[in-house]
């Protein structure tokens, strides 16, 4: 088996069907293979946009992978790569390289910079695990330690091919199918300690659990579903997190992010008596900036990162996803304090209703609630960082895993190349894309990728003439964004439909006429005021606001 044929068998056996990427010289002959495999290669306009469908494909389906070239187009995915680290999402970058021989007989080789391995070392900073497989050798273990150690901790990694080596035979056969994740044995006295913490919540007389992004990443939606339904706790998640679980469900309350949430879900969660903050890192965009209020001792945190934390002590080997396993083998349920799922919820579980003005201005608001009205079964809803992710917050979504951005990272120009890789992972869903007009230009190449593959995704474009979210903080001239005509730009990509709306009554009447399923991606400008926002940066304004005059 050569070492080409071992990588692609190990993806394919890993449930990869698509890749993304870039083509260049070092890299050729692994596109060519590709192509002659049953993985598709999906080629981007650019290598940051192949790393973002990547990230977006993983954190659907479990695994990503963009394919580029060695320097200038590897170099170019450590912001996504990055990104995908912190916020633990599995993309494995696998780069061309100059070959090993050609390395050896000339110092100037282009795209290079300083010694050969120097990109593998950028690598290291923001990757689970790297790899060159420079040597038949060694080249099966390397790929597959990479791979392993992705899988573990749910984070990028690297895997660099001399085009020298690509159809090079392995020294010997390799066992190319995934391993399970380790089910380690749970110790006596740690399944006591998590039964403690399930007795003292069961106890309280409002508690609730609050679910971030590695509940997700770690696939234990069900798992705390389950628990969820047993027990009958209400739930919110963070903002990075949305969707983790249906948001029709009637256990659902909404999402919660310290001061932008809204006053319901903001007074659930401050005046529980039993907090649970399950696999969420307290990052300054899910808290609101820093603005969660809630009583610590009435609370347990329980991460990846630290285990659990609380009033009574922490203890380090607990993880969520030990947590939950140990809790879901609870079967004593003679002592539960049951009580009625809807009656412990807000009644938000329907759709909502949009009725139009005819000649009213848009508002951030009210395109939220003209979006939210017009959302189908399967949309996916891809948002930006800014005024478009906040704003988002108030979108109710019907089905697990249907919302995607860059939450903790905020790499504007997530969003367009992200809506490639959803489609990519889920093909029988439509993405439906909210972004800023700034974050438009930072991406729009990425258009031609969409027209290309005939990707059925709906574009929605919040133009207000600038940086909204930058706005308040201090404005300048700095915070304009150059006027460009939306609709001709997306036509000029390969879009048959694209719209410029400025009332309420354009804006639903487009989203009635394109919500039909199509075969190819359309577009809408709206037009608002340059001054307006969501309500959730309202709030978010005004709370800190408040905390530098106090």
């Amino acid at each position: 088996m050569q070492i080409v044929d071992a990588l692609i068998q190990s993806l394919y056996e890993r449930g990869v069907r698509r890749v993304y990427g870039v083509p260049g010289d070092y890299v050729l002959t692994l596109f060519d293979r590709f192509e002659q495999s049953p993985i598709e290669m999906i080629c981007t306009a650019g290598e940051e946009g192949a790393g973002f469908a990547a990230d977006s494909h993983a954190r659907l389906n479990g695994l990503g992978v963009a394919v580029v070239t060695y320097g200038v187009g590897a170099l170019k995915l450590l912001n996504p790569v990055a990104g995908a680290f912190v916020e633990r999402s599995p993309l494995l970058v696998i780069s061309g390289a100059p070959g090993v021989r050609e390395s050896d007989e000339h110092a100037l080789l282009h795209h290079q910079i300083r010694a050969s391995d120097t990109q593998q070392r950028f690598f290291n900073e923001v990757c689970a695990e790297t790899a060159c497989l420079d040597s038949a050798r060694t080249a099966g273990g390397e790929m597959l330690k990479v791979l392993e150690a992705m899988n573990r901790e749910s984070r990028p990694g690297y895997l660099e091919l001399p085009r020298d080596c690509v159809t090079r035979e392995l020294h010997w056969p390799l066992k190319t199918e995934p391993e399970p994740r380790p089910m380690h044995v749970v110790p006596e006295a740690l399944k006591s300690y998590a039964l403690d913490l399930l007795n003292w919540l069961r106890s309280c007389k409002r508690p609730l659990v609050l679910a971030g992004v590695e509940v997700a990443r770690f696939d234990l939606q069900s798992t705390l579903l389950q628990i969820l339904e047993r027990e009958g706790w209400p739930v919110v998640t963070s903002l990075s997190g949305k969707s983790l679980l249906p948001e029709r469900h009637p256990l659902h309350l909404g999402v919660y992010e310290g001061a932008m949430s809204s006053r319901n879900v903001g007074e659930r969660v401050e005046s529980s008596d039993g907090l649970l903050i399950l696999g969420m890192p307290l990052g300054d965009l899910d808290t609101g900036i820093f603005t969660m209020s809630f009583d610590q001792d009435h609370c347990i945190n329980v991460d990846l990162e630290h285990g659990v934390r609380w009033q009574g002590g922490q203890e380090e080997s607990l993880d969520p996803l030990l947590l939950l396993r140990i809790w879901i083998e609870e079967t004593q349920a003679d002592h539960l304090n049951r009580k009625s799922v809807t009656a412990a919820c807000l009644p938000t579980t329907s759709q909502a209703k949009f009725i139009p003005d005819p000649e009213q201005g848009i508002t951030v608001m009210r395109l939220i609630q003209a979006v939210d009205a017009s959302l189908l079964a399967k949309d996916i809803v891809v948002a930006d960082p800014g005024d478009a992710l906040f704003a988002s917050a108030d979108l109710h979504l019907p089905e697990s895993n249907d919302f995607l951005t860059s939450g903790y990272w905020a790499s504007l120009g997530f969003a367009l190349p992200a809506a490639v890789g959803a489609w990519g992972a889920r093909p029988d869903h439509r993405p439906v894309v909210l972004l800023g007009d700034g974050s438009f230009l930072m991406s729009a190449v990425e258009l031609a990728t969409l027209a290309r593959y005939h990707i059925p995704a709906l574009i929605i474009v919040l133009d207000n003439a600038g940086y909204g979210t930058e706005r308040p903080m201090l404005d300048g001239a700095f915070n304009d964004v150059h006027q460009i005509d939306h609709v001709g730009f997306a036509r000029s990509m390969g879009f048959r439909e694209a719209v410029r709306v400025s009332t309420e009554d354009e804006l639903w009447n487009a989203l009635q006429r394109l919500a039909p399923a199509r075969d190819s991606p359309v577009l809408i400008s709206v037009k608002l005021p340059q001054n307006d926002c969501s309500d959730a940066l309202s709030r978010l304004t005004e709370a800190l606001g408040k905390r530098v005059k106090s």
